[in-house]
């Protein structure tokens, strides 16, 4: 086998990210991968030891979170007015300090201020015997790490011999602490500082680690989605940057492991939210009245090691949940205290082959068979509570707050999940998309992207067969990979979700536009091109789901009764009551401009509705919102009289919320429509065309007015600008509308169904 060596060019040594191919003569790619080029081979502990700082960013791991953590007290502090830390920068200093050799720490004058709450939410218990140096490092660890969790710290001085409560006193404000006299060990400890605890939520904080960005908002989340979670636990991640753990198994011979040690802390298969079998008691969070509830660590694994392990299965026995939650990282310096050689006779760490059998004894009942611990059995063994596993394929990550379509992909893998299945999302063109795609990672889904998988095809022939259902969205990725997805994931059961018929859309477009001749021909050429292509794409899955009635029936119709089809879910929360009427003002409309319908519907409005309300109305104003507006577009509807292009909004209950009538005079399109029922959960009256009341099932003059010409337009406005009473019954009758149609119960029985039809398991409690 041969080998050769091959200079980079200068040009790409920069430190960024490249994506290096080698071919061969013909053009062949032999090879391809994504490499970060360095400027500088120097390494990080000569460099440390020989060079004056600051150093680059990407040159040590930990660098990165510190960046974030900056990058988001400013954004805080820029966005909300916050207040940033007192003397953020010298914490930063000695943050960075902290993690050098050790050869030099600077006093802490004035002292360390923490940042905590008189009320706090969560409790931080940090255990700590000698190494003040390590205690002190986590501390400032902890105010440097934005949060806006109100906290407090509660250092338990587990017999320390030198000096670390008086250092603590004379060094750190805002902290609570309590000595042992002697060593009682990380069991008791806890406990000591758990029965000070003022918190809703304890979590346990090894004194050699270091929390990071948003670390609490993360390891909380988990009990706020999930409200059967008992225990959740961070990442953690050694200070080389290698992953130490991202949740652990519990093999059948009552063996732990953590799950992903030394591999990367951003692998898609580590960083999101799932159920496991334990977490480590290094940074883990647990309700106080729960810890109470189950009396903390078990007496019998003191001082130290399967506490931890334990605790989790006392949690799981009272049919509460264990989770990580990835996105709460924590640097983790192992074994600082309590050592890391089993074999030792003078560590705390030989505890661990010693409670091992204990531990095995006491839990046997709870084993799950597992075959021999190996990292092949561990990628099956590592979701927990799961009773299947589902590929989700669609062409890009979600962004639910810039169309209606992505809120809906993200509640039918929502839906998935509670039907017990897990949820790995592949899009099409492998994007990371930062904030989109770590949502979904919060959420519990398995988020693939680039360059740990380079193409769907790639992703398919290394773990298709894994999977029992896959669920793809538009009919366009279905014809790019039924192949694949046939020949690579046999044993599947393929569900199309059929967002909307896009030969329906398409032939209303060509109508609307009012083709005529040979550009209309080639045009209904075009749509019956689709047509033909969206039948056959349902002819090849299992069962398609379609949000509409209309369209159900219309794909029996044209595939001869050939294609399968069911009810997809469509689900909102829907307000207890709308908001009060009196300082609403004007119209307004919601959609994506990359989406040709909204941007017909607003230029037909203005040419054709507009004129004849502002005779009737000078006064009145339409307020335009929506994403990815052409400059060129906003600038001319801005220019008619009373329009206001409002442009993009992150929350999109303002546009429901604020304003007196909805309106939807969409005149093409297909599909149920996101806004409408988004409208209908906030009890806004609306006015729709046919066409964006179609599927809704929604009744002319009752839940809404349905217009169908400009005369009626104008007079179904004015009747919800003027009468207050139609406006309430209108508003009270939409929220009815909306809990019978599009609840969470209704939508998880329609899923259910649909796995049902296709022969798949669910969970039976949900």
């Amino acid at each position: 086998e041969g080998r050769f060596h091959r200079a980079l060019p200068a040009e790409i040594c920069d430190g960024c990210s490249h994506l290096l191919e080698l071919r061969d003569v013909k053009g062949t790619c032999l090879d391809a991968r994504l490499e970060l080029t360095p400027f500088e081979l120097t390494p990080w502990p000569a460099l440390l030891e020989h060079g004056p700082p600051p150093f680059p960013d990407h040159l040590h791991p930990l660098v990165r979170e510190q960046h974030r953590s900056l990058t988001t007290w400013l954004q805080w502090s820029h966005a909300w007015g916050l207040p940033l830390p007192p003397q953020l920068a010298r914490l930063h200093h000695l943050l960075v300090e902290a993690n050098g050799d050790g050869s030099s720490i600077s006093p802490l004058v004035p002292p360390l201020r923490l940042p905590t709450s008189d009320n706090p939410e969560v409790s931080i218990v940090i255990p700590a015997h000698n190494h003040y140096a390590v205690t002190r490092r986590c501390l400032l660890a902890l105010a440097f790490a934005p949060t806006q969790v109100p906290f407090e710290v509660i250092v338990v001085d587990d017999g320390s011999t030198d000096g670390t409560s008086e250092a603590l006193q004379h060094d750190v404000e805002g902290c609570r602490s309590i000595r042992h006299d002697r060593a009682l060990g990380f069991n008791q400890a806890c406990h000591s500082g758990a029965d000070l605890a003022r918190g809703q939520f304890l979590v346990l904080l090894n004194n050699d680690t270091q929390p990071c960005c948003r670390w609490l908002e993360e390891l909380l989340e988990p009990f706020r989605r999930w409200p059967a979670t008992g225990v959740v636990g961070a990442q953690l991640i050694f200070p080389n940057g290698r992953l130490q753990e991202s949740g652990g198994i519990v093999w059948g011979n009552g063996e732990p492991w953590n799950y992903g040690r030394g591999g990367n802390p951003y692998d898609p298969k580590v960083t999101y939210t799932r159920q496991v079998d334990y977490v480590s008691g290094a940074a883990l969070a647990i309700p106080l009245a729960l810890w109470q509830e189950v009396g903390g660590f078990s007496a019998e694994f003191a001082p130290a090691y399967f506490e931890d392990t334990d605790l989790a299965f006392k949690v799981r026995q009272l049919h509460r949940q264990v989770r990580c939650a990835p996105l709460a990282r924590v640097v983790h310096h192992e074994g600082t205290t309590s050592g890391i050689d089993t074999h030792d006779t003078a560590s705390v760490k030989r505890l661990q082959g010693e409670h091992a059998p204990l531990f095995r004894q006491k839990w046997r009942h709870a084993l799950i068979p597992s075959g021999e611990p190996s990292s092949e059995q561990a990628e099956r063994h590592k979701d927990r509570g799961i009773v299947g596993r589902a590929l989700v394929l669609d062409h890009a990550p979600p962004r639910p707050d810039r169309d209606a379509g992505s809120q809906a992909a993200l509640m039918e893998m929502e839906l998935l999940q509670s039907l017990g299945w897990k949820v790995t999302f592949v899009p099409a063109n492998l994007a990371w998309l930062g904030g989109y795609s770590e949502e979904l990672q919060r959420r519990g889904i398995e988020s693939i992207h680039a360059p740990f998988v380079l193409s769907v095809e790639q992703f398919l022939r290394e773990r298709g067969r894994e999977f029992e259902l896959i669920y793809i969205t538009r009919y366009t990725t279905v014809r790019d990979h039924i192949a694949a997805l046939k020949d690579l994931a046999p044993k599947a059961r393929l569900l199309f979700c059929n967002a909307d018929l896009h030969y329906l859309r398409e032939l209303r477009q060509v109508l609307a536009a009012g083709l005529e001749g040979a550009e209309r021909e080639r045009a209904l050429e075009t749509v019956a091109q689709t047509r033909r292509e969206e039948l056959q794409v349902m002819d090849q899955v299992d069962l398609t789901l379609s949000y509409s009635a209309v369209e159900r029936n219309l794909i029996e119709v044209d595939s001869l009764g050939r294609a399968q089809t069911a009810p997809c879910p469509w689900v909102v929360d829907t307000v207890a009551s709308s908001a009060p009427l009196e300082p609403r003002e004007g119209l307004a409309f919601l959609g994506s401009y990359r989406h040709p319908p909204n941007v017909d519907a607003i230029e037909a409005f203005l040419a054709e509705v507009w004129p004849l309300l502002r005779r009737q109305h000078p006064e009145l104003v339409l307020h335009v919102y929506g994403s990815d507006l052409p400059q060129e577009l906003a600038q001319v509807w801005g220019s008619h009289p009373g329009v206001r292009v409002e442009g993009w909004i992150a929350q999109t209950s303002a546009v429901y919320d604020n304003h007196r009538v909805f309106i939807a005079p969409l005149r093409c399109g297909a599909g149920l429509k996101g806004k409408v029922i988004a409208a209908l959960a906030r009890g806004v009256p609306q006015v729709l065309s046919p066409l964006a009341a179609e599927g809704t099932e929604l009744r002319d003059g009752d839940e809404v007015f349905i217009a169908d010409s400009p005369s009626a337009w104008v007079d179904h406005i004015t009747v919800l600008l003027q009468d207050d009473a139609v406006w309430q019954q209108m508003s009270h009758r939409a929220l009815v509308h909306c809990r019978s149609r599009y609840s969470r119960e209704r939508g998880v029985a329609l899923m259910a169904g649909a796995l049902q039809q296709l022969g798949l398991p669910m969970l039976e409690e949900r």
